[in-house]
């Protein structure tokens, strides 16, 4: 009887043309899954294609009346055998009947998308050795999306809309798997007639299309995804008349031959399942992306405590971010507990995001729970890095300046430094994007020679819009406040600050020009790095000074504006900003600002603005001179500074970061960062706070892994690996003792 079907067939597959694959629906029974699976592939398929519908003599006969009625269409063939033989026996009378044409089997409980032959042929075809292409669907094992490795059903969309948000943000890059998956797989004539057909010895079905995939895959064939690709499965349909125990006993029986047969497949497919740094990982998380929409996080922790410049830049972008988000997008920002508990800090910009994230949510994570985490302030700790690679798919760090990269005066000691340098180095090679927050910036990274791929890198300006946090409440401490007139500095004590600079200007002001005015430093002490040692040397020389000079350490908020806006004049000449925000902050409260004429200053503040043209302490005291006195000349240089403030906007900012994160997240990530994975995979707690001749070592390995070939990456990466175990083998034998 078998061979009279097979001439059936044959003979009606003779009107298609070869090239042609034969679409082959094995049924039996689930009278409504079979009508809606064949009404999706009549609907999509291209005309010249033959639509075959094998019915394993279902006992439904609304089956039989149906599908006769869709065949004397001329699209479909229906075929009833005589009596029921089970999933395998029906396959391979399709490859047998089809040949020598391709064949794709796809399960009756499966809704095909429009285009979607034509995309899992292209899957197949990528290589010439790919024996069968798989698509992507909601219930099917490791090729399962959104939720990897979990079947789940989706609701609230068709499947058409799914499929064409898969197929926008797919990466397609046809990612190997160690077997076909049996919901929908394309077969290729080639592999089907050197490995053969489907094994009876899996009849009626369970594992016949794995056995099968292993026998290609020893045979030098892979099997692939087709990324761009989704198709809805209903899933768990199979031989439900059999029995549930009988099911289970069957499964059994046949995984136990399968490992019998192929003992690594275990192993390859728990690895398939779990790998990150796979292709099979990224198209599932582009797939889920689509399907539920992206899932950006801002690292937050650097707020708590007094507030400082670099958190008002953090908060100011994740407002920004939050009231120019796609709708699409989901926004969470990721802080202390401390600060999850008490919001004060946050200014009130958590009320604008989706979620509030405290730190203690994301330990433990054995997936990614982001799309994309961005760090908007420098990097400190190789720990840090690896949190964020560990919390998200995609890592994008920005890097306001190198001046503790090229100084080693603000490290402890030199092998701290290199500890930094290399911290930096690494971080802007295994990073997915990089965002400098001035031109000067960038060219800085390319001068220390710190090489990154155009397309993820982008120089973005901070916003210098204010006003959103900047309200006075008129609470300053009396004993705090220091008389008139003053020049304020404002900023911490680092070196490049330049304070001891400003000191020496005070005795040229005082002595040659009269003036009977005030320096007041404001902003906190630095624990390295800091002038204090040239500041408490200027006093020893010019005790007569010291009245003279206010340091008010740390202000607040509330305390900076007052001072901003009664200030004469802010000074302002630092020799190294990777942007600048205190002039713009100054010009804001009405009060004009001199800074030096260096790095990112010029950038910034432009052409048509007064600077210190050299630090020459007459040229600089007549400068600061002519401003303190010349009521035209400070309001020029205030307008001219607020002129370029309206360039710096915080929706720019927003706009332009949303175009990057959206350009990184439809990139493949980085490669590079796979160097990062051995640290995360060790979960070793005393790998994380890294620190002398041991993070040289590492360092010096990890930067040659950054520059060599793939085979010698591979080696090297071996040796690193083996350098990681070989000092936590030593600490582990010193522990002991």
């Amino acid at each position: 009887m078998s061979g009279e079907l097979e001439n059936q067939v044959r003979d009606w597959l003779r009107v298609f043309p070869l090239e042609a694959p034969a679409v082959v629906v094995p049924v039996y029974n689930a009278y409504e899954d079979v009508l809606e699976c064949v009404d999706s592939l009549l609907k999509t398929t291209p005309a010249e294609v033959p639509v075959l519908v094998l019915d394993d003599a279902s006992t439904d006969e609304r089956i039989f009346q149906s599908l006769t009625t869709f065949a004397a269409a001329g699209r479909l063939l229906y075929v009833r055998k005589p009596m029921n033989t089970g999933f395998v026996d029906t396959v391979n009378l399709a490859f047998t009947a089809s040949a020598p044409r391709d064949v794709v089997v796809i399960n009756s409980d499966v809704v095909v998308p429009p285009g979607w032959l034509e995309r899992l042929r292209s899957a197949a075809y990528h290589r010439s050795n790919i024996a069968t292409a798989t698509p992507l669907t909601n219930w099917g094992t490791i090729v399962s999306v959104p939720c990897r490795n979990k079947p789940v059903p989706i609701e609230g969309m068709t499947v058409e809309e799914i499929d064409a948000r898969v197929q926008e943000n797919s990466l397609r890059l046809y990612p190997i798997i160690p077997t076909a998956i049996g919901h929908c797989v394309y077969f290729k004539r080639a592999a089907l007639d050197l490995v053969g057909y489907l094994d009876e010895t899996f009849s009626p079905g369970y594992g016949e299309e794995v056995d099968w995939s292993q026998r290609a895959v020893l045979l030098g064939f892979s099997h692939v995804v087709a990324d761009d690709l989704f198709i809805y499965h209903k899933g768990s349909r199979s031989f439900g008349e059999t029995g549930t125990d009988a099911r289970i006993r069957l499964r059994e029986s046949h995984e136990k031959l399968i490992r019998q047969r192929y003992p690594w497949y275990g192993e390859w497919t728990t690895q398939a399942a779990n790998e990150r740094e796979h292709a099979l990982a990224y198209a599932i998380e582009q797939a889920r992306d689509a399907i539920l929409g992206y899932r950006v996080a801002v690292d937050a922790t650097c707020i708590g405590g007094p507030v400082t410049g670099t958190q008002l830049l953090t908060l100011g972008l994740i407002r920004a971010l939050a009231l120019a988000k796609p709708p699409d997008v989901r926004l969470s920002i990721i802080v202390h507990d401390h600060v999850f508990q008490s919001r004060a800090n946050l200014l009130g910009v958590d009320a604008l995001v989706d979620e509030l994230v405290p730190l203690s949510e994301l330990n433990g994570l054995t997936q990614p729970r982001f799309s994309l985490v961005h760090r908007p302030f420098q990097l400190h700790s190789l720990t840090e890095l690896i949190f964020l690679r560990t919390v998200a798919h995609r890592v994008v760090i920005s890097v306001l300046d190198f001046i503790a990269f090229s100084s080693v005066g603000y490290a402890v000691n030199y092998a701290d430094w290199e500890r930094y340098r290399e911290l930096i180095y690494l971080a802007c090679k295994v990073a997915d994007g990089v965002v400098f927050i001035s031109q000067d910036a960038a060219n800085d990274a390319n001068h220390q020679g710190i090489r990154i791929e155009s397309q993820r890198v982008r120089v973005v300006y901070p916003g210098t819009d204010y006003q959103w946090y900047a309200q006075d409440n008129g609470i300053v401490e009396k004993g705090r406040l220091p008389p008139l007139p003053f020049i304020l500095i404002l900023g911490t004590n680092f070196r490049h600050k330049n304070r001891p600079y400003a000191l020496k200007l005070l005795p040229i002001l005082v002595d040659q020009y009269h003036w009977n005015g005030y320096l007041v430093f404001a902003g906190p002490y630095v624990s390295c790095g800091g002038s204090e040692n040239e500041e408490m040397a200027f006093f020893e020389s010019n005790p007569e000074l010291r009245p003279r000079v206010l340091d008010l350490g740390p202000v607040t908020e509330t305390e900076k504006l007052w001072l901003l806006k009664n200030a004469s004049l802010v000074l302002y000449p630092s020799t190294y900003e990777g942007f600048g925000l205190v002039p713009f902050e100054a010009a804001m409260a009405g009060t004009p600002a001199l800074t030096a004429r260096t790095t990112a200053l010029i950038e910034v503040l432009g052409d048509n603005v007064l600077y210190l043209d050299s630090f020459d302490l007459q040229e600089s005291a007549e400068r600061v001179w002519q401003l303190l006195t010349d009521p035209a000349m400070r309001e020029k240089q205030v307008a001219v500074i607020q002129a370029r403030a309206r360039e710096f906007t915080w929706e720019k900012t927003a706009a332009q970061l949303w175009d990057f994160y959206q350009r990184l997240l439809r990139m493949s990530p980085n490669p590079s960062r796979a160097v990062i994975w051995p640290l995360i995979a060790d979960k070793k707690p005393y790998v994380m706070p890294l620190g002398g001749p041991f993070v040289i070592r590492v360092g010096r390995r990890l930067k040659r892994v950054l520059e060599v070939t793939l085979a010698e990456w591979l080696k090297l990466a071996m040796e690193t690996i083996q350098f990681f175990r070989y000092l936590l083998n030593r600490r582990f034998s010193k522990e002991q003792r």
